[in-house]
């Protein structure tokens, strides 16, 4: 008898949405059983750009521990991802995508998304310590946030996050007619702001990080005394919270106001969105690859709460009207998620 069949029905199914942006996770957690989701936890954690917080695999580690059908749904992050208004593989040599270096999905409106396979790959490192069981196009994330405004009329649809930019040119019943993934903060640039940040501090907060440097550079040698015996208990409670070990209340990992960007980084990353903008139309309109249409309006999608006031200023850029609206990205990517867990268990491949 198959133990995971025997214990399956036991257990929900829990799909965990994982957003990195910037310096913040976001994580959403979906609850489902026998196909009704039951509950979503929420949760947002202060990181390094790029990196998997380790108080987010902790906090998915503890809920796969209770839940050992638990599954992790993530962005793909690859600049060299896209979007086809086709299904037909002779299409994506058009585009100078080989079909064989890509995973790809067709939708049933007549167009397809694609990922390198070096993307997927990417991605999974990036997720090594906990797992990516789904890597999700962001293109499709924002097909899913725009579908119910889908009018007769072409729209510009961009989910705007603060290290990326994903745009998509559709119509009701269109497909997808053009797409862009662009980054609007690499990496490195977020390491040289970060050092450039601290070398511009003040000398009362620059010998602050000194002295903060120096003791943890003393609190890392008690690693080498730990196994001595100490003279009274209270000295053993002295170590263990200056090791601030594992099974510290994650309570203060969690952000309960997450810190939001500065106004002029914010600014910046407006205008270096609309010179993409920019550059997307022109070649929405002058490449012959795409059926193009004129478009009357672009649909920001802000999933971060930047300034409604900063993002108009892509209107004042593009000349076309700009409507913002909110999202969670990774609430989206759970239900994503799940939608990839039933097709693959229809398969019975999960």
């Amino acid at each position: 008898m198959n133990l995971v069949k025997t214990i399956r029905p036991f257990f929900a199914t829990v799909i965990a949405g994982i957003e990195l942006d910037h310096k913040l996770c976001s994580v959403a957690v979906n609850f489902y059983r026998r196909g009704h989701l039951l509950q979503t936890q929420t949760k947002e954690f202060k990181t390094n750009p790029g990196e998997l917080p380790i108080q987010a695999v902790r906090h998915i580690k503890k809920i796969r521990a209770k839940n050992p059908f638990t599954y992790v749904s993530t962005f793909s992050c690859s600049i060299t991802q896209g979007v086809i208004n086709s299904d037909k593989e002779s299409e994506f040599q058009k585009h100078g995508v080989d079909c064989n270096e890509v995973v790809y999905k067709r939708f049933d409106n007549n167009w397809s998304v694609y990922v390198p396979n070096e993307g997927i790959a990417e991605t999974k490192k990036r997720f090594l310590k906990l797992g990516a069981d789904f890597v999700i196009s962001p293109f499709m994330v924002l097909y899913r946030l725009a579908k119910d405004t889908f009018q007769d009329s072409c729209k510009l649809y961009v989910l705007f996050q603060r290290s990326n930019m994903t745009l998509i040119v559709t119509k009701q019943d269109a497909g997808v007619l053009f797409g862009g993934y662009y980054v609007l903060e690499s990496e490195i640039d977020l390491g040289l702001s970060v050092v450039k940040h601290s070398l511009s501090e003040d000398e009362d907060d620059i010998r602050k990080t000194d002295i903060e440097s120096d003791l943890q550079s003393e609190l890392s040698d008690i690693d080498n005394v730990v196994d001595l015996e100490s003279e009274s208990s209270n000295d053993d409670e002295l170590i263990k919270v200056l090791k601030n070990d594992e099974g510290e209340d994650e309570s203060h990992e969690n952000i309960e106001n997450p810190e939001q960007g500065d106004d002029l980084d914010d600014f910046s990353r407006i205008n270096t969105a609309a010179k993409f903008i920019q550059s997307a139309l022109s070649e929405f309109y002058s490449n012959e690859l795409y059926n193009s249409e004129f478009i009357n309006e672009i649909v920001i999608f802000n999933p971060h709460d930047i300034a409604q006031e900063t993002l108009q200023q892509i209107q004042q850029i593009t000349m076309l009207e700009v409507q913002v609206l909110p999202c969670d990205i990774a609430k989206e990517l759970a239900i994503l998620g799940y939608e990839s867990y039933k097709f693959f268990e229809s398969k019975g491949q999960v």
